[in-house]
């Protein structure tokens, strides 16, 4: 007996190992600063981190009290489903709490949505995060990619949007301000994108993790209209919070109650859902925030036009997408050498539409800035001479 229970596991084993079970998946983000650390061989603390795009100023102040605060909290569980969270971002944003589901960052919602919704043929407008991909190959979705480029200044055409909505899609994943160029588009392009797309029932995801920077151009009210529209939001990069983990979603009340039975309990921690409280009632920040960033990004901007060879792109966001000459160089022979000076930038060549010849920058500190600024121009001296 006990012999035919191990053939059974040996034929089990077989038929599994010869079977391809997982897709082919991208995990290339920016702020994986522990693996660039050890790959470099020094202590992730000593890398000036320029791959993720964070606000500069990091979490409020009211945030770090809340957090403390929070240590009393952690022998009891969280509220199940972040109801007060709910509440509050539903008043700051002007919407209703049945508008709101709040999750483990918005990549968590993401793959909640797939695995809901179930969609069989997908298109995203890229370049774009690799875990819209990932969230739909893994819900076996078919994925179509539409690219914007730099000949067009990667803006968004509708025209051809709409001719590729034509064909069979039951999901489009779209982001404003895009999280790779930091372009806006227009909510009159996208409140003509979601009509179109309610007329054929597919769902649109409008991911606006950087949005807060430039929160007057949210599109959020409109999914009150529309049971096919989803809205992404981040807690993230405005209030400095990555490993908090910490994303919301709007949708109208009736998809939020479908997206909801799908969601674990207990998905937001304590710690969590008391910063990101505290985060929504600091006002003063969104003032600092908004000073420092127009500021910092136009004197980054400036100065990375005047080094030869290097070309920022106009963003909305606190990050550039810069275009390296070919004469110059590639992104990452620039990755190597900004890593040996211990700054970390995030090469592009892993997003659908760009090459190598391109890279992105988060907007940091003045002293920061100044710091990659000068190992650029290192960088470009050769080439120049």
């Amino acid at each position: 007996m006990s012999g035919h229970r191990y053939s059974l596991a040996r034929d089990f084993r077989a038929g599994v190992d010869g079977a391809r079970l997982e897709p082919r998946l991208d995990r290339t983000h920016g702020g994986d600063v522990d693996r660039w650390a050890q790959s470099a061989g020094i202590e992730a603390g000593e890398i000036l981190d320029f791959s993720a795009s964070i606000n500069a100023l990091g979490p409020p102040p009211s945030a770090r009290k809340a957090f403390s605060k929070s240590y009393g909290e952690i022998s009891r569980y969280p509220d199940s489903y972040g109801e007060k969270l709910k509440e509050a971002l539903a008043n700051h944003h002007g919407m209703k709490p049945t508008e709101v589901l709040v999750g483990n960052g918005s990549t968590q919602l993401i793959y909640l949505l797939c695995a809901a919704l179930r969609p069989r043929a997908a298109l995203i407008v890229g370049p774009a995060f690799s875990e819209y991909a990932n969230a739909l190959a893994l819900a076996s979705a078919e994925i179509r990619t539409l690219s914007l480029t730099a000949d067009h200044k990667f803006q968004l055409s509708t025209e051809r949007l709409m001719a590729a909505l034509e064909k069979d899609c039951d999901i489009l994943f779209l982001a404003t301000p895009n999280s790779v160029t930091g372009r806006l588009i227009p909510r009159t392009d996208i409140e003509e994108i979601v009509h179109v797309a309610l007329t054929k029932k597919s769902f649109v995801v409008v991911d606006e993790a950087f949005i807060d920077f430039v929160e007057a151009e949210s599109v959020k009210t409109i999914v009150r209209q529309n049971p096919y529209m989803i809205v992404l939001r981040s807690l993230t990069k405005y209030y400095a919070l990555p490993g908090l983990r910490l994303g919301y979603l709007f949708a109208e009340a009736s998809r939020v109650a479908q997206l909801a039975t799908y969601q674990e309990p207990w998905s937001v921690n304590a710690p969590a859902l008391n910063v990101a409280l505290a985060c929504l009632k600091d006002a003063s920040f969104t003032t600092k925030t908004e000073r420092w960033l127009q500021e910092e990004r136009n004197f980054l901007s400036e100065r990375l036009t005047a080094i030869e060879g290097l070309h920022p792109f106009p963003s909305r966001a606190n990050f550039l997408l810069v275009k390296i000459e070919k004469h110059v160089g590639h992104a990452l022979q620039l990755r190597s050498f900004l890593l040996d000076r211990k700054i970390l930038i995030r090469a592009c060549d892993s997003f659908a539409g760009l090459s190598g010849d391109y890279f992105r920058i988060a907007v940091k500190r003045r002293k920061d800035n100044l710091q990659l600024l000068a190992s650029l121009k290192e960088w470009t001296a050769p080439s120049i001479g």
